[in-house]
Order: C-alpha cells, then sequence, then structure tokens
C-alpha cells in the first residue's frame, strides 16, 4: 500500500514538473513534504503572489497565497468579504485562516483512486488560471477591506460589478 502511495505521489509530481519545464517557470522544487512552488504577478495592488502545488496520493492541491495577512481587527470584515466571494464560485475557493490572518486561494484536483490518472498540463494549467484570475478579480476589493477603506458587501458588489 505504501509503494501505491508513494507511486502516485511521485506521478503527480512529474507531472507539476513537467507543467513547469513546459512553461519555463521558474519554481522552487518539491520539498520532503511534497510540496513545489513558484511566484506569479498580478494584476492588483500588491503585484505578485506565491502559489503552492501540494501533491498527494490521490490528489493535487493548489494555493495561491495573498501576501498580506489580515490583522486581528480586520479579520471579521476579511471572513465576510471572502464568504460573499465564495457564493456561487464553481471551482476552487478562497480560505482564511483565523489564527494567523492568512488568505489564500485553492483548487483542488482530485486523480481517482483506483482509476488514478495524474492531472496533464492543461488541466494544471487551467487550474492555475482560475486561481490567478480569481486572485485578480477580487485582490483590489480584498485589499480596501484589509485596511478599512470599504465595507465587505460594497467591496464585493464593486468586484463583481463586470460579471
Amino acid at each position: 500500500m505504501e509503494d501505491l502511495q508513494r507511486d502516485t505521489t511521485a506521478q503527480i509530481r512529474a507531472a507539476v514538473e513537467n507543467f513547469f519545464e513546459r512553461n519555463k517557470i521558474k519554481h522552487r522544487p518539491f520539498d520532503e513534504h511534497d510540496v513545489a512552488s513558484a511566484a506569479y504577478s498580478v494584476e492588483t495592488k500588491f503585484k505578485h503572489t506565491g502559489i503552492f502545488f501540494h501533491a498527494h496520493k490521490d490528489k493535487l492541491l493548489i494555493r495561491i497565497v495573498i501576501p498580506l495577512h489580515a490583522g486581528e481587527e480586520e479579520r471579521l470584515k476579511v471572513a465576510e468579504f471572502l464568504l460573499r466571494a465564495n457564493y456561487g464560485l464553481q471551482i476552487g475557493c478562497f480560505d482564511f485562516d483565523f489564527d494567523d490572518g492568512e488568505i489564500s486561494y485553492r483548487v483542488s484536483m482530485f486523480c481517482g483512486e483506483e482509476d488514478f490518472a495524474p492531472p496533464t498540463c492543461e488541466q494544471i494549467d487551467y487550474a492555475v488560471n482560475i486561481g490567478l484570475n480569481m486572485i485578480e478579480q477580487y485582490g483590489d476589493a480584498l485589499f480596501k477591506v484589509l485596511f478599512g477603506l470599504v465595507e465587505p458587501e460594497d467591496a464585493i458588489d464593486d468586484a463583481e460589478k463586470d460579471d
């Protein structure tokens, strides 16, 4: 059973490495925890974000971490904003760590158990682009909520006005 777990995890890792090579993406290779990372530019006030690729035996988890943390005073408003943003999303969701204020966007790709198939470059690219698009769509509105410039409901209205 352990061999099967390591084999499928290795296949997911190889798929992500292939994605990096094919797209010529500078990255940190997988570590002992089966996590690789890359930095991406985004069209937001915070300009960049880190993407973490977590390889598991049956899935690839992609986390796009926003380089700002919510202070204790802002956490309830940020949580409200993120819950409003999550409503209706079909692929992925925003995550929020109430303990330290970390904000991220998560996309999980199930690869199967009995009918295991590692993700393709196209699937990984799609998941990354979904996450980056969500960061860009909601990032500046989130920034305004983080700094107390606007209320969460108004920020969501602004972020979603072109939908």
